[in-house]
């Protein structure tokens, strides 16, 4: 598997998501928004502007953004989300919903992507351990025994979407 990595940033996931997106301010449409349904398979959105669920309640998190040729492994990640994001600006933006300055931004072809969110430790963050100091962004980045993610773009109109993996 080739990959690239196109951007990292600790990602502060205000209400439980992270926001992939081709433009941070295009407005969302009420009927693209979370209900039970969208909830239940992990994301909401639409194409250009996608909102993946997260589990931990600190909402701090690690986010890296790699290019791929290929799916991750199920074999490797405790959850995996993937769905269609479309491209329109030849841009690529993570961040929360709240941001305004997205922490990752990233230039990509235009059209569209499979982009799959492989997430680890979910729920476990430094209260669930009974941490209470604050880590600098390159201290949240080493630390792997606590919820982060790692979301890979891959070329092309996924398949189908939704939770590839969740245990």
């Amino acid at each position: 598997m080739t990959q690239q990595l196109l951007g990292a940033a600790r990602v502060f996931a205000s209400h439980y998501q992270i926001v992939v997106c081709d433009d941070p301010f295009r407005p969302l449409g009420d009927n693209e928004n979370w209900d039970d349904a969208k909830s239940k398979r992990g994301f909401a959105g639409v194409p250009a502007f996608r909102m993946i669920g997260t589990a931990a309640d600190l909402n701090d998190h690690w986010v890296e953004l790699v290019s791929s040729d290929q799916p991750p492994s199920p074999d490797e990640w405790q959850r995996i989300t993937c769905v269609h994001f479309h491209s329109g600006s030849g841009r690529v933006h993570v961040m929360s919903v709240i941001d305004n300055n997205p922490p990752i931004s990233a230039d990509v072809e235009q059209g569209d992507y499979a982009i799959y969110v492989a997430g680890q430790n979910l729920g476990i963050d430094q209260s669930s351990l009974g941490e209470t100091a604050k880590l600098s962004d390159a201290e949240i980045a080493e630390r792997k025994d606590i919820e982060w993610y790692r979301l890979f773009l891959v070329r092309g109109k996924p398949e189908s979407e939704g939770r590839v993996v969740d245990r």
